[in-house]
């Protein structure tokens, strides 16, 4: 038997665009996230159209759009009916972006691409997993396992390892192996040594976006860089992930600083963003941790950031502030809100200043001015650098340019659109009265007809189901013979309901509300005055908070407006990287410690994807099965190795020799394979000199024999601890050897193997007993 797998790009491959990727294990589809943009154009998920009803499990990796944001949409429209598993701060936080991106959609437009209801029965039937929690899976998909591992970048962000017999898949985009105000670095490099749960892979899909990205060797040089300039200060970021570093950050510095100028968070669901990360501080830095447990003082507790969820509560904060609004693309909700009224200003207005922390997305409106800032940046660095070396921190420019955008609006009603309107929910009304008068007059005489009923054959449930459907009167088809022995078949007559018990037999009323499930988030709907229906209020037993999830919208009748408009741009620009990154110097010495069988890059520029795939292949280390495709192109990328199942019989198993490598008992085994004349599975049993053996070649086999073989992949770094428990000192020195008193060197080539040099000495046959030890030998 032999396993295969396949790797198919359906969005993000040679480009940014979000991430959506299929990998085949044999005959099990597993989706690699389910990204969007905030588009929401449905011409992109063609790909993922064609395939959705096939797939078979869904790994989600972080919170944000571009990794989860067609997720309820293909549950509910393209027919993806399969397991989705991510852990509970993707699933918490994923909910929290879609609730907020849709209320910013429907603030411009009647949005109906997917609805609030699509959200929530998607992310409520997402299994729920916890770091490195091994799950086998069932069904269709039994034989994997697949566990999740730190990421970083966002909170509960996925690093996906899938193991099907002898193959381990690892699947790591966006990962960042800096610690962060609110996160530690990835478990995939933790102290400069990679995790051995993820070393050696056979195949390794990572992003390629950072690629060219070369970092400011300093956190704090890139934080210092934030602040400074006067007028007011407007962060795009996103509504639940990364804003958390960013809103934690500043918060820390208003404190430091004592600074007296308001700083506010400004989304829909800004409240319970916050909430979610006060209940999941398990999830962040081991600090944050240990400073709760110390003082019961919650970091997420600001003395300093003001949470606000409408647009209009910004007046109360008069003068100049710093707001972190969604969303981060600048093509939709409170960010675009204000970049439209704070940076095209009057001539006596001081400019204020835009902040960006993260590149968004190509063709975005925050992307266009990324990108005219960078020219900009450089060309003042030159001009004030000389030929010194350019800076990794780029300055602040003066931004005057004019942008042709889109302007949305909800206007209220006038005129004769207003009595139009009117009239439409007076003709509404009446027929929605007429309709009540009639099924409570049809109640009544139901009633009445049951009234001889005694308590124990009431029904207990509503009759309104019945009233509002259509029934037939049946007669028995006379043409239809029945035998002596068949009963008639008898119809029941319009209006009918069964009957059934409103009183156990114990003489207990039955309440039937008892035994209702709750879901986890239960939400009360208020219907605004066009119909559409607003997120009111959230009763959730993990978080217990009664804050409205969403604000209630206006109930004054409103209609839709767009207008394209040329506006005269005029403000402070700034790029500051905080999108929590690896950059592409760290990127490439992570891979080159992880050192996989096979390696697929994915979502990147094309030159950047290039760059990291080029720089892989020259590195003599390092597998030459390097993969770039693009967008549609299938990759055969199976192991090139077999695997068959035989029988072991007893007598062979009695007769093995069995060394333990960690949960592994390994032995050599001779044999001869056999089919019994009652079963299709080959049996593997003793190689002996019978007249059964199938030839003089088997006895051969059996009695020449093997050369010695170590099995086990002992990393040094543990082994120097190993030696040390021992009372024998060992150092790093040069690269990569292990020095051992002095006398002994402990080396690994590039192909894994140990090399142990040095004296003829006690010394050296202690530390070759140790290190023999690690391994299992046959």
């Amino acid at each position: 038997m032999t396993s295969y797998i396949k790797f198919t790009p359906l969005s993000g491959a040679k480009n940014e665009d979000p991430l959506c990727y299929l990998l085949e294990v044999d005959e099990v589809k597993i989706l690699l996230d389910c990204g969007w943009t905030d588009q929401f154009n449905v011409d992109d998920l063609l790909q993922l159209k064609k395939i959705a009803k096939q797939i078979d499990l869904v790994l989600l990796s972080h919170s944000d759009l571009v990794h989860l944001g067609a997720f309820a949409y293909a549950k509910h429209h393209l027919g993806l009916t399969c397991p989705a598993y991510a852990t509970m701060p993707v699933i918490n936080m994923g909910k929290m972006c879609m609730y907020d991106i849709y209320q910013s959609k429907a603030n411009e437009m009647q949005f109906d691409t997917f609805s609030l209801e699509d959200v929530d029965d998607a992310f409520d039937k997402t299994t729920p997993l916890r770091y490195s929690q091994p799950i086998p899976l069932p069904g269709k998909c039994v034989g994997i396992t697949i566990t999740a591992y730190a990421a970083a970048h966002t909170v509960g962000g996925t690093i996906w390892k899938i193991k099907q017999d002898t193959n381990e898949i690892v699947y790591a985009v966006d990962f960042n192996h800096r610690k962060e105000s609110h996160l530690d670095g990835t478990v995939l490099l933790s102290e400069g040594v990679v995790l051995d749960a993820l070393s050696r892979p056979s195949l390794l899909i990572t992003d390629a976006l950072n690629a060219n990205v070369m970092q400011a060797p300093r956190r704090d040089d890139r934080h210092a860089a934030l602040f400074g300039n006067g007028g007011s200060v407007l962060l795009p970021a996103d509504s639940a992930s990364r804003v958390l570093e960013l809103s934690y950050l500043l918060d820390q510095h208003w404190a430091s600083k004592r600074l007296d100028y308001p700083l506010i968070m400004l989304s829909h669901t800004s409240y319970h963003t916050v909430h979610f990360a006060k209940v999941m501080l398990e999830w962040m830095r081991h600090d944050l941790t240990k400073q709760f447990s110390q003082t019961r003082e919650n970091p997420f507790e600001f003395k300093y950031l003001r949470l606000c969820h409408r647009l209009e509560d910004l007046d109360d904060y008069p003068g100049p502030k710093v707001v972190i609004a969604s969303n981060y693309s600048l093509d939709t909700g409170y960010a675009r809100d204000l970049f439209v009224r704070w940076m095209v200003p009057a001539d006596s207005m001081i400019q204020n200043t835009l902040l960006l922390t993260e590149r968004a997305l190509p063709g975005s409106l925050a992307r266009t001015i990324y990108d005219d800032w960078l020219q900009l940046a450089i060309e003042l660095t030159h001009q004030q650098d000389g030929d010194k070396p350019p800076s990794l921190i780029k300055p602040m420019v003066d931004y005057q340019q004019q942008l042709d955008l889109t302007l949305f609006k909800r206007v209220p009603l006038e005129g004769a659109e207003l009595k139009q309107f009117e009239e439409e929910q007076r003709i509404a009304a009446e027929r929605e009265a007429m309709q009540a008068a009639i099924e409570a007059r049809n109640r009544t005489i139901m009633e009445e007809d049951a009234s001889d009923s005694s308590d124990l054959d009431e029904a207990d449930d509503p009759v309104d189901g019945l009233l509002t459907k259509q029934h037939d009167l049946y007669v028995r088809d006379s043409g239809r013979s029945t035998g002596f022995f068949k009963q008639m078949q008898s119809y029941h007559m319009f209006p009918f309901s069964d009957r059934r018990k409103k009183i156990d037999d114990y003489g207990e009323a039955i309440q039937t509300d008892h035994y209702v499930l709750a879901t986890d988030l239960e939400r009360m709907l208020a219907v605004d005055g066009e119909g559409d229906t607003a997120m009111e209020d959230i009763t959730n037993k993990d978080t217990k908070d009664d804050k409205p999830l969403l604000p209630s919208r206006d109930a004054t009748p409103m209609k839709y407006t767009s207008s394209q408009q040329t506006l005269d741009v005029r403000c402070h620009v700034r790029y500051i990287d905080l999108e929590g990154l690896s950059d592409g110097r760290s990127v490439k010495n992570i891979l080159q410690q992880i050192a996989p069988r096979k390696l697929i890059l994915v979502h990147g520029r094309a030159d950047a994807t290039d760059n990291l795939a080029q720089a892989c292949l020259t590195s003599p280390q390092f597998t030459n099965e390097v993969y770039a495709p693009i967008v549609g192109q299938v990759l055969n990328v199976s192991a090139a190795t077999n695997v068959y199942r035989v029988r072991l019989t007893d007598a062979l198993v009695n007769s093995l020799h069995f060394s333990k490598l960690d949960d592994y008992e390994l032995a050599r085994v001779h044999g001869w394979i056999h089919f019994q004349e009652d079963s299709t599975t080959p049996s593997l049993d003793v190689a002996l000199s019978t007249d059964d053996q199938p030839s003089s070649s088997a006895l051969a086999v059996h009695e020449r024999r093997e050369p010695t073989i170590f099995f086990g992949n002992i990393l040094l770094s543990e082994f120097k601890r190993v030696l040390q428990n021992e009372g024998i000192s060992a150092e790093f020195k040069g690269e990569g050897m292990l020095v051992c008193n002095d006398q002994v060197i402990i080396r690994k080539t590039g192909t894994g193997r140990l090399l142990i040099e040095g004296n003829l000495c006690q010394d050296y046959y202690k530390i070759r007993s140790l290190l023999y030890s690690q391994h299992a030998i046959l």
